[in-house]
């Protein structure tokens, strides 16, 4: 079976593979749970779209309240941390994280790596002291590498967390898309890939963590170098809203959750709570990330540091949106959609 029927098929072919649905008590989420994405572009770009979010929110039932999600995806990001430092070592970037989980005191976390390291064997993919050289060493001693570097980041969330983490789910990379033209062939990146997926899913096993495998679930597996159709990615590495949507049913059927859970038949109502996520992710994303940070917190502070102290402001701009969330989340329920 090729990759492109695989993609074309859709739902059906995903449905054909997927666990059944868990009891309720070996589920991830719980009410008043607060959830942390961590990764790099894949987890970025979800906060575009709203589909992983919203398919959570949806899955875990009308009995479960109170979820909070924070997305901490940083694109070009890998399990050493390089692309969260601004000037300085992946040092940096790490004790970014290990701040951000402190505050946020997560009790479910999804890591996502894997894409760019899997891409990058041959070319190096950190900047990490006396690590660079090794991740450009080909495949096995940049996969060594790599889940060396997992299991390091593992550790230190849990450790930032204090103990807060109830449920660590690590995400296989998806499969990659052949788009042809003058894109490049990503079958030996695919390859990669299934190499990297396994290697997670032992890491996954080691931490007594659970494991979804987006790649097998997206027809990784079966890629066999033919042109997918319709494409779910806009370059075969990025994937697009419908790429999303897709990520989004493979993900809450490998944690087990109730299809019926999560096929809204107020399609409005979906697209309700959809747009409310998309709205608190862009004013959190400002919240932690701000465009000027240079400016309002470091070397550049003493021009514009004085409008640091707008930067809390969007604390009570996001309480706002996840209360509109929330009676998103219940017109879904009950079916009605209300203006």
């Amino acid at each position: 079976m090729t990759f492109k029927i695989l993609f074309a098929a859709g739902a059906v072919l995903l449905t054909s593979s997927l666990p059944t649905v868990a009891p309720a008590e070996d589920l991830p989420l719980q009410s008043g749970d607060t959830v942390v994405m961590i990764g790099s572009t894949l987890i970025e770009r979800a906060r575009l779209y709203g589909h992983l979010e919203a398919a959570l929110q949806m899955a875990a039932g009308l009995e479960i309240e109170g979820l909070t999600f924070r997305n901490l995806g940083w694109s070009a990001d890998s399990v050493f941390a390089d692309s969260r430092s601004y000037f300085g070592t992946p040092q940096e970037g790490r004790a970014r994280l290990a701040a951000n989980i402190e505050e946020l005191k997560p009790t479910v976390v999804f890591l996502a790596y894997g894409t760019g390291e899997a891409m990058s064997v041959e070319q190096g993919w950190t900047n990490e002291k006396d690590a660079a050289e090794a991740s450009a060493a080909g495949l096995e001693t940049s996969l060594e590498l790599f889940i060396d570097g997992y299991q390091k980041k593992i550790d230190a969330i849990r450790n930032a967390s204090a103990g807060s983490i109830r449920e660590l789910i690590l995400l296989s990379p998806p499969p990659l898309e052949n788009l042809g033209e003058l894109l490049p062939d990503q079958t030996q990146n695919n390859r990669n890939l299934a190499s990297f997926r396994d290697a997670i899913a032992e890491l996954a096993r080691k931490n007594q963590a659970r494991f979804v495998d987006l790649f097998a679930s997206l027809g990784g597996d079966d890629f066999d170098g033919s042109i997918a159709d319709p494409a779910l990615t806009d370059n075969g590495v990025h994937y697009t809203e419908e790429g999303y949507a897709r990520l989004a049913q493979a993900l809450i059927r490998e944690l087990g959750y109730d299809e019926t859970h999560f096929v809204s038949s107020d399609q409005e109502a979906e697209k309700v709570l959809r747009n409310a996520i998309i709205e608190k992710n862009r004013l959190f994303f400002h919240r932690w990330r701000p465009a000027n940070e240079t400016y309002l917190f470091l070397f550049r502070k003493h021009e514009q540091g004085q409008n640091a102290k707008e930067i809390p402001m969007f604390d009570p701009l996001i309480e706002a949106q996840e209360a509109r969330i929330a009676k998103a989340r219940q017109l879904v329920f009950s079916g009605k959609t209300k203006n």
